[in-house]
């Protein structure tokens, strides 16, 4: 059986790499936006194409991770839900969602909805045949008493806060 040159693997193993270059440029990339520095009542616009924007809490400067949800994660929303978590300082733990927020064309919305169970969040804005919706946790996380568990109670949305979250264009 006879060697394959250097020559012959150059050409495929090169199309393969651009190959994978090009899907993981194509893949959905989170949002380059910091939290290092909210000022009070800062709208933040979490891509350059969203028809909406975010009110962020002072309180999160420097504190919270912010990353897109997959295909699967994000369910019939449409392509852009986000969530802000917040990174445990005991470094052991993984990071847990503070809120997530995802845009519904409305007719999905209404399938979610009348899908049994609890739908993924609430509800906080329409505007032009979208909903917006905001998804709190349902308790913390944290072991009652720990820094984390603090922390990330001093950090999570009042009712007032998630209502205000997103702003529609």
């Amino acid at each position: 059986m006879p060697i394959l040159s250097l020559r012959r693997l150059v050409g495929p193993v090169a199309i393969v790499c651009a190959l994978l270059i090009l899907g993981s440029a194509c893949r959905p990339k989170p949002p380059a936006m910091s939290t290092a520095r909210i000022s009070a009542d800062s709208l933040v616009r979490p891509y350059p194409t969203s028809d909406f924007q975010l009110r962020l809490p002072p309180r999160w400067s420097g504190l919270i991770h912010l990353d897109t949800l997959s295909t699967q994660e994000r369910g019939e929303a449409l392509p852009g839900a986000l969530q802000y978590s917040y990174l445990p300082q005991d470094g052991k733990s993984h990071s847990e969602v503070l809120v997530a927020v995802a845009v519904y064309d409305s007719s999905a919305w209404a399938r979610v909805k009348a899908d049994s169970g609890p739908p993924p969040g609430d509800s906080v804005a329409s505007r032009r045949g979208r909903v917006y919706v905001v998804a709190l946790p349902q308790s913390n996380p944290f072991a009652s008493g720990t820094t984390d568990s603090t922390a990330f109670a001093s950090l999570e949305l009042t009712s007032a806060e998630a209502g205000g979250f997103v702003v529609p264009d």
